[in-house]
């Protein structure tokens, strides 16, 4: 979803004031940055980090969620985190240890992603491809799937270089396309459409369709609310995740500063990628209201199935009394939850929700991310995800950027079964 601002007439001094000041803080590092220099090993003190396992509150139909240590995505109680002092000006991270799959900063800010002549704008979802290789694409209606080049320190995740070089002409693309998921062979790819509630798939040598998804009912055009339906898409081991941003019209209410909002979470499954099991997701409420602007929001705008199984998902909010935006990551707990394919509604449906561990989170300043993928692999195992922002047009002062995180505790997938 573009974000853009709807100011106040009475507003639009303090609006720029206050973008000043946050322009001048961006100058104090060297960009609106979600970190600051550190050690990401466990002998570093972990700055301004917290250590909790959130699970979402089920409405008061909803059976508790059961926890089970069997599964690496179980809720185990996390270990307690040491809390520095930030200097003043530095926008800092936020860490959480969890057992199994833990997320670190890479030790810098968000990089600057350049379109050079391309063109490419408003990028909304990436996939990795292999090496230095990543596919995005935009959401401001330009039918391109773009080719992204990205290097990076093979020992610490750090971004080398980020920048569009080229792009495949889509005509078949939606207006406004917000995911993208890389197919098993590599010839192809995945696309969500967000207006069109739709997810297509398109051959990357000649940019021609070349297959679609069936997406079930209740996700279509009609039931989206606020251009909020189909942000995510994600693939691995056979199966395609997508999920919308915030809740369709039966299922309630958007994101308030005292609640956040039921969302769902569609698996496809099996070689023609038929409709599996829906879950539903409880996003963040948004943390505080700004008198400068009228579209805070927080909600689902990726995920990101991982090999060994897990799936992550990446919240963006954006609120406070000085607007800025905030990044979080979860792992996600599938057990216990109920397949809501049938429920016409979670306002009163009765159902358990998928659980959420908070695995990072941190002000991203100006940096609106919107796409999440897994990079390659670091030299001690590590694995590095790569965010993508949405730069809305200059809107809010937002920027076009990637960001690096490093995934540690990844098992190596098992080796495939010859038949």
């Amino acid at each position: 979803m573009e974000l853009s601002t709807r100011r106040h007439a009475g507003h639009l001094g303090a609006l720029v004031i206050a973008l000043g000041i946050g322009a001048a803080i961006a100058a104090a590092t060297p960009t609106a940055s979600a970190d600051t220099r550190g050690s990401d090993s466990t002998r570093g003190a972990v700055t301004r980090s917290v250590a909790k396992s959130v699970k979402p509150q089920p409405n008061s139909l909803a059976k508790p969620l059961a926890a089970s240590a069997a599964t690496p995505s179980a809720a185990v109680r996390p270990r307690r985190q040491v809390r520095v002092r930030a200097p003043r000006g530095v926008v800092q991270p936020e860490t959480t240890a969890q057992p199994g799959l833990t997320i670190t900063r890479s030790g810098q800010s968000p990089f600057g992603l350049g379109s050079g002549s391309t063109g490419a704008a408003e990028l909304s979802g990436i996939a990795y491809a292999g090496g230095t290789t990543y596919y995005g694409v935009g959401d401001n209606g330009d039918r391109s799937i773009w080719q992204i080049y990205t290097s990076l320190d093979t020992r610490t995740g750090r971004i080398r270089s980020s920048r569009v070089t080229g792009g495949i002409t889509a005509p078949g693309m939606g207006s406004d396309s917000e995911g993208i998921a890389l197919g098993p062979d590599g010839n192809a790819v995945w696309i969500s459409d967000e207006v069109a509630s739709s997810i297509t798939e398109f051959s990357l040598a000649t940019g021609l369709k070349v297959g679609s998804v069936a997406v079930p009912d209740i996700y279509r055009p009609s039931n989206v609310q606020n251009n909020m339906g189909l942000e995510s898409l994600s693939y691995a081991l056979g199966k395609l995740w997508t999920g919308n941003e915030e809740a369709l019209k039966p299922d309630g209410a958007l994101s308030t500063t005292s609640a956040g909002s039921w969302v769902r979470i569609q698996e496809f499954d099996g070689p023609d990628l038929t409709p599996g099991t829906q879950y539903a997701y409880r996003t963040d409420p948004i943390s505080r209201l700004s008198p400068f602007i009228t579209v805070e929001r927080s909600g689902l705008v990726d995920l990101l199935a991982l090999p060994n199984g897990d799936v992550l998902s990446l919240e963006r909010e954006l609120g406070g009394c000085l607007p800025h935006f905030r990044t979080r990551v979860y792992l996600l707990d599938f057990t216990g939850a109920t397949d809501v394919t049938s429920v016409p509604s979670l306002i009163t449906g009765s159902f358990t929700p998928v659980g959420k561990s908070l695995l990072w989170q941190g002000n991203t300043g100006f940096s609106n991310f919107e796409g999440i993928t897994l990079g390659p692999r670091l030299s001690n195992g590590s694995y590095t995800l790569l965010l993508v922002s949405d730069d809305g047009s200059g809107a809010m002062a937002q920027r076009q950027d990637s960001f690096s995180l490093v995934l540690s505790g990844l098992a190596d997938p098992p080796p495939p079964i010859s038949v």
